[in-house]
């Protein structure tokens, strides 16, 4: 008996030695974060720890898959990364040119580069993100989408302008409190 569970402790020993290591535990370091619907949805702003150099990311959660209107959740694995710069100007900058598509006309879209993959973001494995503007009564939102090879199906989230601002917000107030980063 004792050499079984001294077989195991061994064995466990040696995962966790090899885990501290691995790529699939990366470390993300949150600048800012809003949270949509109680937490059914998180949008944030981090950077990978272990890059060099640093780059800054928006993380837009997880995607639906559906119609325009009708989107069902049940991915929660895959997210879209935005690369926003290698530094904060960078990334306030890219920010605030993203906060100006809100002021686009209803349905117009236009396209980015975006990373969408399982739990980190991969610099050389982008692909093309379209973001459309939508308007209901009292609010504007964004439509980030990805193509998904079938007719009227399709990969998206969506984020208000006022959840966008406060994202904004927290970035510039961590950019004032980090000035060297």
């Amino acid at each position: 008996m004792k050499r079984v569970i001294l077989s195991l402790a061994l064995a466990f020993v040696t995962v966790f030695a090899f885990a501290q290591t691995s790529s699939i535990l990366r470390p993300r370091m949150e600048v800012a974060e809003v949270e949509v619907n109680d937490g059914a949805l998180t949008i944030d702003i981090f950077y990978m720890n272990d890059e060099s150099p640093r780059t800054y990311w928006l993380s837009l959660g997880n995607l639906g898959v559906g119609t325009d209107i009708v989107q069902v959740d049940f991915d929660p694995v895959f997210e879209l990364f935005i690369p926003l710069g290698n530094n904060l100007e960078e990334a306030v900058a890219k920010m605030e040119e993203l906060k100006a598509l809100y002021k686009m006309p209803r349905l117009e879209k236009t396209e980015i580069q975006g990373s969408f993959a399982a739990l980190y973001p991969k610099s050389d494995e982008l692909v093309t993100v379209t973001i459309t503007s939508r308007r209901f009564i009292f609010s504007k939102i964004l439509e980030f989408s990805l193509p998904t090879g079938s007719e009227g199906i399709v990969r998206a989230t969506h984020i208000s302008r006022s959840n966008f601002r406060s994202l904004l917000s927290s970035l510039k107030i961590y950019k004032a409190l980090h000035p060297k980063d």
